[in-house]
């Protein structure tokens, strides 16, 4: 079955607490997905997720000592459909701006390969191996303006979102399934910095190993 993208909800609010909550609207479909990823200053973590009371499960952390920045990325398999509150949660009260970017799909699986890199000299690229009809998601934290997510290396990705969390952050999403293979994303910056971050969303694989005209002839 391929990837059906679906609605997209993307925050760049100050909280004042220690958490932060959303409406999000999943698509129906069957094989859903949500992802979810969250930036903000390292003077809190991000503690738990949730989406319709359900518990999100985390895919990776990164702690940027040098950018003072703390990232978080969550998945859910099969969401609650419809609209249901996003709710992020943090070690305590949050008085710096936080982004946070939520994304469903449909026809989709978690359990895709990531990229998880700390900042290092513009242009920041890495390569990620990826299923047969795959898409990925990427995004980059910079003191200066992230000027692109290159989805793959070379190509130009429309942003998804761009914010401020005291440091400029970019996101960006492909749209066309990918072959099995290996793919280089790259994230760009002004000058100075840029970190990658990526997670591969898999197609839903196929029960039971293929169509109606594979079977044996016994003779």
């Amino acid at each position: 079955m391929a990837i059906t993208i679906g609605n997209k909800t993307q925050a760049n609010p100050t909280p004042g607490a220690n958490f932060y909550q959303l409406s999000h609207n999943q698509n129906t479909g069957s094989d859903g997905l949500l992802i979810v990823s969250a930036v903000m200053s390292n003077s809190r973590t991000f503690t738990s997720a949730t989406y319709g009371g359900q518990a999100m499960t985390q895919v990776f952390v990164k702690a940027f000592g040098g950018l003072s920045q703390y990232t978080k990325f969550w998945v859910l398999e099969n969401p609650p459909t419809g609209s249901n509150t996003l709710r992020i949660n943090f070690s305590g009260t949050q008085w710096n701006p936080i982004g946070l970017y939520a994304k469903s799909f449909t026809g989709a699986q978690a359990g895709g390969n990531t990229i998880n890199l700390s900042g290092s000299s513009t242009p920041r690229s890495s390569n990620i191996a990826l299923s047969s009809g795959s898409l990925v998601y990427a995004y980059g934290i910079s003191i200066n303006a992230v000027t692109g997510v290159q989805i793959p290396t070379g190509t130009t990705t429309s942003a998804e979102y761009t914010h401020n969390t005291n440091r400029q952050v970019r996101g960006g999403l492909n749209t066309t399934p990918f072959s099995a293979g290996t793919v280089q994303i790259r994230t760009t910056s002004t000058s100075g910095s840029v970190t990658l971050q990526a997670y591969e969303i898999q197609e839903k694989a196929t029960s039971g190993g293929g169509g109606e005209n594979n079977f044996f002839l016994i003779m």
